[in-house]
């Protein structure tokens, strides 16, 4: 992997050295990439001197634990959880693309799956998340029984992250579909904090609940996503508001959509939910690899472009 291109997400966290590094696979230390050299452009403390000085170790893995749901709500087939968690995991998932692996208690590791955090409360060590049952892991989900198993943190779940973390005092806009509204609460949030204006556009569908609204009130524009309506909408927005980044919480084809009516303006960052296969979240399964535009495998539960 082009270490120039691409930064690892758990750089120069708990977790960093990981497995990748053990495997000559690192994202970022050249070194850890079975080169003899050293050629990486990341600014934290030294990756290699860190395994060297480990004993030539990865540092300790994310374990799986019990958690109790403190309150359980349905709407339709999504089930909001709200989790009790340690105080260090509260504090750690509040960022803008955090996600966990969950599963039923009862059920076997194979039956992780990954669920965005929609939200955090370090004061009360909770975690509140929105899971849609669609298949066999998730549908086992709805019987948690009062207990349920994660395994994290995990932070890739957005791509974007650095563009997102220093906007400023600029306007924003936000697109959410579906499930897709419970990972742009935490992103949301960030933009507000940074003194950002952020415009708001759900898909309006009666079936869908709007989680959105539920955490930021009004005025939120609702429009048919699965047409061009909301691709025209958004480039007579970007005319008149300027907006300096674009968040994009759904689909590739609507992420795509977007991007493709509203590549010819300068000066815009776009974010985006991160829609790929996450099996393993270490970067080791390969389900989640991709190829970027100059071929390079990307291990994209771990990565982000910078």
């Amino acid at each position: 992997m082009n270490s120039k291109q691409w930064q690892c997400v758990d750089a120069g966290s708990d977790y960093c050295p990981c497995h990748l590094a053990e495997e000559n696979s690192c994202i970022i230390c050249t070194q850890l990439q079975g080169k003899g050299y050293c050629d990486c452009n990341w600014m934290g403390v030294c990756i290699y001197d860190e395994f060297y000085f480990s004993g030539n170790k990865k540092k300790e893995v994310r374990e799986p634990k019990e958690y109790s749901v403190i309150d359980s709500k349905v709407v339709g087939r999504v089930m909001v959880l709200s989790i009790q968690v340690t105080k260090y995991m509260a504090r750690v998932l509040k960022q803008p693309g955090s996600y966990v692996f969950v599963r039923n208690k009862h059920s076997d590791y194979f039956f992780d799956v990954p669920i965005s955090i929609m939200d955090c409360d370090e004061e009360k060590s909770l975690i509140k998340m929105a899971i849609e049952a669609r298949g066999i892991k998730t549908k086992k989900l709805m019987d948690h029984g009062g207990i349920i198993i994660v395994r994290g943190p995990y932070w890739n779940g957005i791509f974007g992250l650095n563009a997102l973390k220093t906007t400023q005092d600029a306007k924003c806009l936000v697109l959410a579909r579906g499930i897709a509204q419970a990972p742009a609460i935490l992103p949301i949030k960030h933009l507000l904090k940074n003194n950002n204006v952020v415009d708001i556009i759900v898909n309006k569908r009666a079936d869908e609940h709007n989680f959105i609204e539920e955490y930021f009130g009004g005025p939120i524009k609702e429009v048919d996503m699965s047409s061009n309506d909301v691709a025209i909408l958004c480039r007579k927005l970007m005319k008149k508001n300027n907006y300096k980044l674009v968040f994009i919480g759904g689909s590739d084809v609507l992420q795509n959509k977007v991007i493709k009516y509203m590549k010819e303006t300068d000066n815009v960052k776009f974010v985006t939910t991160n829609n790929n296969a996450i099996c393993c979240g270490e970067g080791i399964c390969g389900s989640c690899i991709k190829k970027d535009k100059t071929g390079t495998l990307v291990r994209t539960c771990k990565a982000q472009k910078i």
